[in-house]
């Protein structure tokens, strides 16, 4: 009974770690995976054969392991960046099935016999003959990787993930990467399940093909949704579970031809039951509630000990360069730009300037292609012909991400907040500077000394410009509609950009609302060195806000000038409304 109960102890902090790093994939990032027990396999060959064949120790061995199940992920993180939630969920599945082929026909691998005789694994040159020795090794590693992965999910890379989650498109146009962060948390997530595969050649002393299926898969799915999604220590619940259900099964009289499928009936039972009256799984909690107590602990690592609400708050900042110098007052120029779709030209040969100092108003009858120029000046489409310069940089070809990051942002028709998240944590995100974004660097010295706090600090500032600061671990989604426009305001002020794309910000919105964000976009632009662009319908807000009009119709630039002429020209005002000149 004692060598049963080691054993399990042996193998639960194996499981925990699977169900984190799988945690870290789907519960903060939003990514489904099938291929996690193909990973799982890999790390356990890797470590088996190295330690067998090559007489490696335990941890370069389990090293190799962690490292070639992270470059072998590679790819279907990729994918990931590229593909819809359902094409990627078929890619892992190719993957999974893939990958258990080659473990049953490589010589190497032992095909379908597997791996048996596996050594005892040595650590510091000292052999662990037992296994307590060998439960107390995995347990070591578990908590090594629990402590790396809170820093993780803790960390600005953390938000990130909890951002492109919710809205990519959004994420991107802050300038983050997305695909790069996707693809590698893909591979972190593979490594750490590679260096549980280690663990488990290391506990069984022999491995096989049968280890490492689509049924694999699925068991550490399930201890990720019992857990609880994005829950830090679910997986330490969801893998006792996992673990302790089968064993349980053993003591009952149940012939050995029925236990499997009455496992898995009760797996399926179980994750159903979760599903509908705890879709957060056992130890899920509300972000709002993980938000406020994450706040507590930041407001008392500050040395002032006090509260945002009483800092002075200054809502725009000028754009600085590294060097601290002011960045120069840039315009966005665009020379001929076109685009067709499908042989129509959805924007034909137009050339504009949105000038620093000035809020420029697009307008125009509906189909115009009003948003189509949007979408060519901010990088969400990229221009059949003629060029763009912000600047004198030529930015025709450079990505949403990449003209973010130099100065360049838009919001969207609808406002596209991260409704998963808290007020706070969608300025905060914005307000991460993409250098700090990085896997890499939330273990850096600058890291460890609390610049998050700063941004967290900026953050707080913004929305208490914005008479948003009561609110801020309040679930965006709960904002009322005018709240949540500033709130899209907010998160793209705290880009520190200096050309604002807004499309249609005054829809929807009471003469109030429209009074407080038509003064915010006034205040924008006094610096004069921050140019706006918006798209609007009503000629009454373009009477209120603009300070110069660029007139769309059926792709093409007709005029231009002061909000006044362009209004009152009976030509123009005929073509906007769609009753013939």
């Amino acid at each position: 009974m004692t060598y049963y109960l080691i054993s399990l102890l042996g193998l639960l902090p194996i499981f925990v770690i699977l169900g984190i790093s799988f945690n870290l994939l789907l519960g903060y990032g939003g990514l489904l995976s099938i291929s996690h027990g193909g990973f799982f396999g890999i790390g356990a060959y890797a470590t088996a054969i190295l330690v067998k064949d090559y007489q490696l120790e335990f941890i370069p061995a389990v090293a190799v392991g962690a490292l070639l199940a992270g470059v072998m992920s590679l790819s279907v993180g990729y994918a990931a960046g590229r593909l819809s939630d359902e094409f990627l969920f078929i890619v892992t599945i190719a993957v999974q099935v893939a990958l258990v082929e080659l473990f049953n026909n490589l010589e190497l691998t032992g095909r379908s016999a597997g791996i048996a005789g596996i050594p005892r694994p040595t650590v510091l040159g000292h052999q662990l003959d037992s296994n307590l020795e060998v439960a107390i090794l995995a347990w070591i590693v578990c908590l090594i990787v629990a402590a790396v992965c809170w820093r993780v999910v803790h960390s600005p890379y953390g938000r990130l993930l909890k951002a492109l989650r919710e809205d990519v498109p959004a994420a991107r146009s802050l300038g983050k990467k997305a695909l790069w962060t996707k693809v590698t948390v893909f591979a972190f997530s593979s490594a750490i399940a590679g260096i549980a595969g280690g663990l488990y050649a290391s506990h069984t002393l022999y491995i096989s093909p049968a280890e490492f299926t689509l049924d694999r898969s699925v068991e550490i799915l399930s201890i990720t949704i019992i857990g609880g999604l994005a829950a830090y220590w679910g997986p330490f619940l969801g893998a006792a579970v996992v673990l302790a259900l089968p064993e349980a099964l053993k003591f009952a009289d149940i012939p050995d031809t029925v236990a499997g499928p009455v496992n898995g009936m009760i797996y399926t039972l179980v994750v159903l039951l979760l599903l509908i009256y705890r879709p957060r799984g056992l130890l899920g909690r509300d972000p709002a509630v993980i938000a406020q107590r994450e706040a507590r602990k930041r407001e008392a690592r500050r040395s002032n000990g006090g509260a945002g609400g009483d800092r002075e708050a200054v809502l725009v900042r000028p754009r600085t360069t590294g060097s601290g110098e002011l960045v120069e007052a840039r315009s966005l120029r665009a020379e001929g730009i076109g685009i067709a779709f499908g042989g129509v030209r959805a924007v034909d040969d137009v050339t504009l300037e949105i000038r620093p100092g000035q809020v420029t108003a697009l307008v125009g009858p509906n189909g115009a292609g009003k948003t189509t120029v949007f979408n060519l000046l901010s990088g969400a489409l990229r221009a059949d012909t003629g060029r763009m310069t912000y600047g004198d940089r030529d930015i025709s070809r450079l990505s949403a991400e990449r003209r973010a990051q130099i100065g360049v942002v838009r919001s969207f028709q609808d406002v596209r907040l991260f409704e998963g998240m808290t007020v706070l944590e969608n300025v905060h995100v914005a307000v991460t500077e993409t250098r700090h974004d990085s896997l890499l660097s939330q273990f850096s010295v600058a890291a460890a000394r609390g610049r998050d706090d700063v941004a967290a600090a900026r953050a707080e500032e913004i929305l208490q410009s914005l008479g948003l600061f009561e609110q801020r671990h309040v679930l965006a989604r709960e904002l009322s509609y005018a709240e949540q426009k500033m709130l899209m305001m907010g998160r793209l002020l705290a880009t520190g950009a200096s050309c604002y794309l807004l499309d249609e910000p005054m829809s929807g919105l009471d003469q109030a609302a429209r009074a407080q964000l038509t003064a915010l976009l006034r205040e924008i632009v006094a610096d004069g060195r921050t140019s706006i662009c918006i798209v609007e319908h009503s000629m009454q807000v373009v009477r209120e806000v603009a300070s110069w009009v660029l007139f769309l119709d059926r792709g093409r630039l007709l005029t231009e000038g002061q909000p006044e002429d362009v209004i009152n020209d009976p030509e123009l005002t005929s073509i906007y409304f769609g009753r013939p000149v």
